[in-house]
């Protein structure tokens, strides 16, 4: 089936990539970029695109185990490298000795912190990007945990789906990851800065996630609808003013959006065929612009600059999916439309 998801997920990274380029250059050659684009938007576009995604994998899936052991062979091999290269990042540029740096215990904190996705327990290495703008080495690591977390979830959500009737059981997810947000503010003891950050972590983001889902159990129904919806939701997005009534259409909103530009363009984007490096350009771009914003790159020559990083981030991750990611694919002899199958059965011959 014809479809944009390795275009459109190569997009929201490369959006990403540019709002985490201002950010930490801080140059004000590159704030347009954060006017023009948003990483919000991305971000939740992402989870959008693995709850579409991860359900079909799910659903093609011979057992939870098997399920299992594909999300774990898409997030680990390449999550792990990107560790390691980190580390190598901090080695190289260090302001403490080389000896100290290896014998510092906050340097295999780092390392087993964010090996079991606790990234806030170590976020620095020490001595590396302590001047810079954000000393954290990935700010980008965050969303796994969350990912991992949405994967979890699949197998209770497709049971609602089954027992409650697809729109039912999202609508329940939606209202539930709503109250989510709007209810961390009362929590006594809780900072702004705690709210914020607690409101995108799980479940904040599960109606994102099952909005792709609901796509996957009823693409038929609702593919031809995208186009409006996309145009409905998005200007009503855009009108609203009332913050509540905001975060109710954003992700109804983000999501059409999303899944209409992966689905049901008229044209085939073929920017997967050397690769599905979207997930290596997330994960490698944030300690590489680190990298070159302590060697004063954007500084001297901030164009060029852009175009270096851009190039080492797409070939760093152009290697790790051909090294490392594809090698541990296990792909399954299933598709997405054996998968759509499996749920019509389920629903006894009813879409």
């Amino acid at each position: 089936m014809q479809n944009n998801f390795d275009a459109v997920r190569l997009g929201l990274a490369l959006t990403v990539v540019l709002c985490h380029l201002a950010v930490l250059s801080g140059l004000p050659a590159f704030q347009p970029f954060l006017a023009a684009l948003s990483a919000d938007f991305a971000v939740k576009g992402f989870f959008v695109i693995s709850g579409c995604l991860v359900t079909r994998s799910f659903l093609s899936s011979a057992s939870g185990r098997e399920y299992a052991e594909k999300r774990a062979r898409r997030i680990y091999p390449a999550y792990l490298v990107t560790l390691g290269l980190a580390w190598l990042v901090g080695l190289v540029n260090t302001t403490l000795p080389v000896g100290e740096y290896l014998g510092h215990p906050a340097t295999y904190r780092y390392l087993g912190a964010n090996a079991i996705f606790l990234n806030f327990l170590q976020p620095t290495l020490p001595g590396v990007f302590g001047q810079q703008l954000v000393p954290v080495l990935n700010g980008s690591l965050w969303t796994i945990k969350v990912e991992l977390c949405l994967y979890a979830c699949v197998p209770l959500l497709v049971w609602l789906c089954r027992r409650l009737g697809p729109y039912p059981a999202v609508g329940l997810v939606y209202v539930g990851a709503l109250a989510w947000g709007w209810l961390l503010p009362h929590v006594p003891g809780l900072s702004p800065r705690a709210v914020t950050e607690l409101s995108r972590q799980f479940p904040g983001m599960l109606h994102f996630f099952a909005l792709g889902a609901l796509f996957t159990l009823q693409e038929r129904r609702l593919g031809p609808w995208l186009g409006g919806l996309a145009l409905i939701t998005g200007v009503a997005f855009l009108l609203l003013r009332h913050n509540a009534a905001r975060e109710v259409m954003e992700p109804a909103c983000y999501a059409s959006l999303v899944l209409f530009l992966a689905t049901r363009l008229p044209v085939q984007l073929p920017l997967g065929k050397w690769g599905d490096v979207s997930y290596g350009v997330y994960l490698v771009h944030f300690p590489l612009i680190q990298l070159f914003v302590c060697w004063g790159v954007f500084t001297s020559a901030p164009w060029l600059g852009l175009g270096s990083v851009l190039l080492l981030i797409w070939l760093v991750a152009f290697g790790m999916w051909h090294l490392v990611e594809k090698r541990w694919l296990r792909r399954s002899p299933r598709n997405s439309e054996p998968a759509q199958s499996n749920w019509v059965a389920a629903r006894g011959g009813k879409p």
